[in-house]
């Protein structure tokens, strides 16, 4: 593949990217943002960042939606450091945020690992799904299980066995 080719490939991914994560992106932004006009130079300088290292983050695709809100986070802090030194009367502060609730960037990061494993568990069979859900969505006892299912103890435990050696095979291939 020829460098054209290859530049051709990281911008169509990149512009994947873009299109996949601007609007989540762009709300969290804006809640740190003054105002819509410094929210979007903040995402425009996210992407900047992800275009610098395409390489590396094609290499990594799995955390890239991560990686995207921690250098947007990190673009918003650099922004307020460098409107001190210039002096700069930053007029809306960052909100307040209760000393129990989850940080953005967490929820983001487990939404996106809980949409990970709702697309293994899918790869599942109807059996070995059920199971799981019984057990534990559900949290539901192997004789309960065994009982709903129409199976023995035994059964609906080498079931599970299985179930949960194909997820982990299956999730290897995200990690």
């Amino acid at each position: 593949m020829s460098r054209v080719e290859e530049a051709s490939t990281d911008a169509e991914w990149l512009a994947d990217v873009y299109r996949r994560c601007h609007d989540e992106l762009y709300r969290y932004v804006r809640t740190w943002a003054v105002s819509p006009s410094a929210a979007e130079d903040f995402v425009s300088e996210t992407f900047l960042r992800a275009a610098k290292n395409v390489l590396a983050l094609k290499r990594r695709q799995d955390s890239v939606v991560p990686w995207l809100f921690r250098v947007a986070r990190n673009v918003i802090l650099d922004d307020r450091k460098s409107a001190r030194a210039r002096r700069v009367v930053v007029l809306g502060d960052l909100p307040e945020r209760p000393v129990d609730a989850e940080p953005f960037e967490d929820r983001v990061v487990r939404k996106w690992l809980l949409a990970e494993l709702g697309k293994r568990v899918a790869a599942l069979n109807q059996a070995q799904r059920r199971c799981l859900q019984l057990r534990f969505g559900d949290g539901r006892s192997v004789a309960e299980t065994a009982a709903l299912m129409d199976k023995t103890e035994a059964a609906v435990r080498q079931l599970q066995h299985r179930a949960l050696e194909r997820l982990g095979s299956l999730l290897k291939v995200v990690a």
